[in-house]
């Protein structure tokens, strides 16, 4: 009887020591780590009687939140360095020319292919807005171009009225 007490008195002792280090974790962090896998050690190292005095709900809890704060660190670093490589990409345009519009073509791409929240993270869409439209403005004809190209428009137009007013004269003067 006094053998069974005093292992009953044991048994209490070893899982109340487990059931203060899962008590010890508090509000998981990722800095909770090293004492949720020291409680999990603690209560693994428990004999099986031990183990029906510790309420293990409380641990797993928070290994669970602990696995759900890694995943989205995880996320959040591969989001980060998605649009890093992004921001790159846009810096390394430049001063903007013609012969920058693969780069920027490439830039838009990249960007668009981001996720919503990659895309929140990037910080210099302006400059890739801004390349775009000085692109744009060196690839659209100059106001001198495109009235030498509608004078010669109507110049063909006229010729061509011309021709046709000529021709059919002749057609009704020989009749």
């Amino acid at each position: 009887l006094k053998a069974a007490a005093e292992k009953a008195a044991a048994d209490k002792a070893a899982a109340d020591a487990v059931t203060g280090k899962i008590e010890a974790i508090g509000t998981v962090t990722l800095e909770s780590e090293e004492a949720i896998k020291a409680a999990r050690a603690a209560y693994d190292a428990l004999t099986a009687d031990q183990k029906k005095l510790v309420d293990e709900t409380k641990l797993t809890a928070a290994e669970t939140k602990l696995a759900e704060l890694k995943a989205a660190a995880e996320k959040a670093a591969a989001d980060k360095a998605a649009a890093d490589a992004v921001i790159a990409q846009i810096e390394a345009i430049g001063e903007v020319k013609l012969e920058s519009k693969d780069a920027i073509v490439a830039a838009r791409k990249a960007y668009d292919a981001l996720t919503a929240e990659q895309k929140a993270l990037v910080t210099n869409l302006n400059v890739l807005t801004a390349a775009e439209a000085s692109l744009a403005a060196l690839e659209a004809p100059t106001t001198g171009e495109a009235s030498l190209m509608l004078l010669a428009g109507l110049l063909v137009l006229s010729a061509a009225a011309v021709a046709m007013l000529t021709g059919s004269k002749k057609r009704f003067v020989n009749r």
